[in-house]
């Protein structure tokens, strides 16, 4: 059974956290969970909801308070928190993520998408990436294309009353819930013009992101917030930390056993 997630990098939608469940009984083989889900926590384990509340019945009422009366809760809604989205299968056993550029964009392009892979490359450990050159070869763990410049990374054309995509991500995930493969879409432009490279390095990086397994921030001002209006170019300790913990397995243990990630985000 396989199915698959799309991340969708926005100019202009509201800052959400995403909910993806992961592994569920009831996930359809091929369905698609889009990134206008509903802001909730998913949980990596079925039975994690069930263990939850099982853990506040068990908690005694005055827990919540310390010896002199003060409720020391965190109240998640105020964190700056970044989506650990999922874990890569045993593709990345060996080290290597290899990547593939399609032919549509021009030579500036897809420079400016290995930039931001490099970016990505030189702080991350125990992971290296390699661009696969034959169009013709099988295909490799990450795709990456451009849509036409009059459209936007879902092939829609440009409507100025609705988000337009800069870049889109879709996983294609195993039967036990771990990324397979990926195929990350970029703009060529926006309304007919086209993208100026540090921006498509931007797009690029933020997909990059999501490649590693990140989901959104639920914050402006950082790489994987949800609109580029609200991200910044650069790829931060937060970001890092996000991905050591969506991939530990590979990236800390150096283990060739998958592992689904202990953690549903990290806060910024």
């Amino acid at each position: 059974m396989k199915y698959n997630i799309i991340f969708a990098f926005s100019f202009s939608t509201s800052c959400l956290l995403f909910a993806l469940i992961l592994l569920s009984s009831s996930v359809i083989p091929s369905a698609t969970i889009t990134s206008s889900s509903t802001p909730v926590m998913a949980s990596v384990d079925d039975n994690q909801e069930d263990d939850d509340d099982n853990d506040k019945e068990n908690t005694r009422d005055n827990d919540d308070e310390d010896d002199d009366g003060t409720n020391d809760d965190i109240d998640i809604d105020e964190l700056n928190l970044l989506q650990i989205c999922c874990a890569w299968s045993d593709k990345i056993s060996d080290g290597v993520l290899e990547y593939r550029i399609s032919g549509e964009g021009d030579e500036d392009s897809k420079q400016s998408v290995r930039n931001a892979i490099q970016d990505w490359d030189l702080l991350i450990d125990n992971l290296i990436f390699v661009e696969k050159q034959d169009d013709n070869s099988n295909e490799a763990d990450l795709e990456i294309g451009f849509s036409d410049s009059n459209e936007d990374a879902n092939d829609e054309e440009f409507d100025y009353g609705d988000p337009i995509a800069a870049g889109k991500t879709e996983f294609n995930f195993d039967d036990k819930g771990f990324i397979d493969s990926i195929e990350v879409t970029l703009s060529g432009g926006i309304f007919g013009d086209r993208f100026q490279n540090s921006e498509l390095e931007q797009i690029a990086r933020h997909e990059i992101g999501h490649v590693l397994g990140l989901g959104h921030a639920n914050f402006d001002g950082n790489l994987m917030s949800e609109s580029t209006d609200g991200g910044t170019g650069n790829i931060s300790t937060c970001e890092v930390n996000g991905v050591l913990a969506a991939n530990y397995w590979r990236l800390v243990d150096v283990s060739n056993n998958p592992q689904y990630p202990e953690a549903h985000f990290v806060v910024c």
